[in-house]
């Protein structure tokens, strides 16, 4: 039978270290991205390419503005094991492809026991970090498309 003496404070210090260590990087959420592609085609024909893709990808389109070379989907839900998200994508054209990830995570709310119901049992809280795994699971297909249109990544600084 091994038997571990806790005795020790470094050893007590190290394991409680490593214990921290191993939750933060477990739970990571990052900040949102946004993703940056170039082209070498006509400004339009960029946003109409964007569009069929998003539309191939069976997102829905809120806002197509050919004026000012924009369009962004409607808002779409993902579940992340307990948490709920709403996203939205936002593409916009200039001398290079952006694509703006906005969320929204769904916090429940107990609110006090004499409610009953009433009032907001959901709240939506704006985020500016959403975990890594979500994000790649909204922008892998995006940028499959792309690249199959030719387009490639672009990183700025």
């Amino acid at each position: 039978m091994i038997s571990i003496n806790f005795s020790n404070k470094s050893f007590v210090k190290t394991y409680i270290l490593y214990f921290i260590f191993i939750i933060q990087f477990s739970c990571t959420k990052a900040p949102i991205r946004i993703q940056h592609f170039d082209y070498n085609i006509e400004r339009s024909a960029v946003l109409l390419d964007c569009r069929n893709i998003l539309n191939e990808l069976e997102y829905e389109i809120d806002i197509f503005s050919p004026e000012s070379f924009a369009l962004s989907t409607k808002s779409i839900r993902i579940r992340n094991a307990l948490r709920r998200y709403d996203y939205v994508l936002f593409f916009k054209i200039s001398d290079y492809i952006e694509i703006h990830l906005a969320a929204k995570k769904n916090i429940f709310n107990r609110g006090s026991e004499s409610n009953l119901g009433g009032g907001g049992l959901i709240l939506k809280q704006p985020e500016s970090f959403m975990p890594l795994s979500l994000q790649k699971k909204i922008y892998q297909p995006l940028y499959k498309e792309l690249n199959k249109k030719g387009y490639k990544t672009i990183h700025l600084k």
